[in-house]
């Protein structure tokens, strides 16, 4: 709403100041364009403009940012994990990273492990009270060589700490591998190899 009130008075401010500047060259005589050089200066297209600066780096400035209320989760998580069978018995413990990308409007999710790889479908952030719950659907394909893994469609939640370094939670999988787990995340820190 803020960015098309925003556009729309930026446009308008830009076209009268366009038609100005051609109105006062053309008495001059120094050019003659038609007006329809004013068309590409129209609220859609600097509400495109802004929109696209606001969606990947806009929304993360520290004021707008708590004005949006969406907070910055980007960025790599190191993960401990527990995978249960079926009658809920600890089968396995594993590790991973976890590499989160955002913009305003997507959020994308790519876990990797020693033996598989999966990736987000759909991710949704929902706040509840001082901390965040990051939901996602995700598609698991293992990696050459794990007979005991299969190809996998699951859906993970977790719930991240208000100061947005760690964060733990819980997924299940289905069509191809019946299991679930925990897990329990923690921001890498950006300059760690």
């Amino acid at each position: 709403m803020y960015i098309a009130f925003f556009a729309g008075t930026i446009a308008g401010g830009l076209a009268v100041g366009v038609g100005l500047l051609m109105t006062v060259a053309r008495d001059a005589g120094y050019l003659s364009l038609p007006e329809i050089v004013l068309w590409p200066v129209t609220g859609a297209a600097v509400f495109g403009a802004m929109f696209f600066v606001f969606d990947r780096f806009g929304w993360r400035w520290r004021g707008v940012r708590s004005a949006v209320g969406i907070p910055d989760i980007s960025g790599t998580w190191l993960l401990e994990g527990v995978s249960y069978d079926q009658g809920s018995q600890p089968k396995w413990r594993w590790s991973g990273q976890i590499e989160i990308t955002q913009k305003y409007e997507k959020i994308f999710v790519c876990l990797r492990t020693a033996q598989s790889g999966s990736y987000s479908i759909s991710a949704a952030l929902i706040p509840e009270g001082r901390r965040y719950r990051l939901i996602y659907s995700y598609r698991n394909q293992p990696k050459p060589g794990e007979p005991d893994l299969q190809a996998h469609i699951g859906h993970c939640e977790l719930l991240f700490e208000p100061d947005l370094q760690s964060a733990e939670g819980s997924y299940f999988n289905g069509g191809g591998r019946f299991t679930h787990g925990t897990m329990n995340l923690k921001r890498r820190a950006p300059d760690a190899a």
